[in-house]
């Protein structure tokens, strides 16, 4: 089953485990793998405001319902669970809603959310912020740092959020191929890693994620004009300024100069991909740019 992936990079310097064959601790136990299932206040809530989507949340360690390449997993603490259900449906959930409606979204919505309480990390150092399968599923990670205050841990959330439901339109939609050929020869699959923001923006692309594939440039620019605020956004759709007249100041310079350059073009491909993006998605029923409005003011409350 293809997996489509949202990753942050995570260099890591040094990393000891122990193990012993003889310690039974640490086999999971039946009960770790397939908890019971419970009709606590957590549970009840969460089927209140996830019900009308179809879509069940899971917060228990359940060893089925994660990667296979996933390791170090903490489960999601308790108390924290209602909280980000709470978030995900008024940061989320309302503001997709806003620019389509509320039918539009239970019959576009995945069917499962897995909450993990801590990061995911793959054995290539890899740091998971979010996965989504097949359109059907998402799993949210780092729900045991949750932190309304903290803009980094809410900007994280919402980018994979709006980054999963990207995913979950082109598939269902079909993405068109006006949107595919645009910079159908700069996609790095693999390779984004050693992609620099710049370079990113070079190609045509708001991430150096977005190089991986164009199902994750589509994905990338989807989430980051809803999540992005005005002044971020300036940096990756309008073109920089060059000086070439020395009585208006420092003049460029030349290396830079073909830097901008570069830049710019690649600005003007992401400007023609937001537009093919826009009219896509209105054609389906879906106001983008209701939905980034609804999403900067609920950010900015």
């Amino acid at each position: 089953m293809k997996y489509l992936k949202y990753f942050g990079l995570l260099v890591m310097i040094g990393l000891f485990v122990a193990c012993s064959d003889d310690d039974e601790t640490l086999i999971p136990s039946d009960q770790d793998l397939f908890p019971a299932k419970t009709n606590s206040e957590i549970d009840l809530k969460l089927r209140e405001l996830f019900s009308p989507y179809n879509t069940i949340v899971e917060y228990r360690y359940i060893k089925n319902f994660l990667d296979d390449e996933w390791y170090s997993i903490t489960p999601a603490k308790e108390e924290l669970v209602v909280p980000m259900g709470n978030f995900l449906i008024d940061f989320w959930v309302n503001p997709l809603k806003v620019g389509s409606s509320a039918d539009f979204v239970a019959a576009n919505f995945p069917k499962k959310i897995i909450l993990v309480g801590s990061a995911a990390y793959q054995l290539n150092g890899s740091r998971v912020l979010g996965q989504a399968e097949a359109g059907t599923l998402i799993r949210y990670t780092e729900v045991n740092d949750f932190d309304l205050s903290n803009s980094v841990w809410l900007t994280t959330q919402l980018n994979t959020a709006f980054h999963e439901y990207a995913h979950i339109l082109h598939q269902t939609f079909k993405m068109p191929d006006q949107y595919r050929k645009v910079t159908p020869d700069s996609y790095t699959k693999n390779g984004w890693r050693a992609v620099s923001q710049s370079n990113a923006i070079e190609r045509g692309m708001v991430s150096p994620y977005a190089t991986n594939s164009v199902a994750d440039d589509f994905a990338e620019l989807f989430s980051r004009y809803i999540t992005h605020n005005d002044t971020m956004l300036e940096a990756l759709l309008y073109d920089e300024l060059i000086n070439t007249d020395s009585d208006k100041g420092t003049v460029t310079d030349p290396e830079e100069f073909l830097g901008i350059v570069k830049r710019n073009e690649g600005r003007a491909f992401i400007r023609t991909k937001l537009g093919i993006m826009k009219k896509f998605l209105s054609s389906v029923g879906f106001d983008l740019e209701k939905v980034r409005e609804a999403a900067q003011a609920k950010i900015n409350e």
